[in-house]
């Protein structure tokens, strides 16, 4: 299974989740993405596109705007693999807080 985070910049939640994840389960793929393509360029973060929309089977967006940015971009096709786990943006890369509520919405 192909999973996909998306947050604003690619630099602390998608990162971490990432990060995280591919430690953890090593039999599933990750990746992760940013919808901000200025902030993404800034902080050496990868944007989202439509070749990593389309390897993705779940679509793991932080915050109900991402999801709405990937629809208005990529439209409703990928609706069926969109899920928001409502992680604001409040915590660094691989912060502890940030990992505890990672591991506490985001379910395999």
């Amino acid at each position: 299974m192909n999973i996909l985070f998306i947050c604003t910049a690619n630099r602390d939640r998608s990162k971490t989740a990432e990060h995280i994840f591919q430690k953890k389960y090593s039999n599933f793929s990750f990746s992760s993405a940013g919808i901000d393509e200025n902030l993404c360029n800034k902080f050496n973060g990868k944007h989202v596109d439509f070749e990593m929309c389309d390897w993705a089977d779940r679509i793991i967006c932080m915050e109900e705007h991402h999801a709405q940015y990937l629809l208005k971009k990529m439209g409703n096709a990928i609706l069926h693999k969109i899920e928001i786990l409502g992680i604001e943006d409040t915590e660094d890369y691989m912060s502890s807080n940030l990992i505890m509520k990672l591991r506490d919405k985001f379910n395999l």
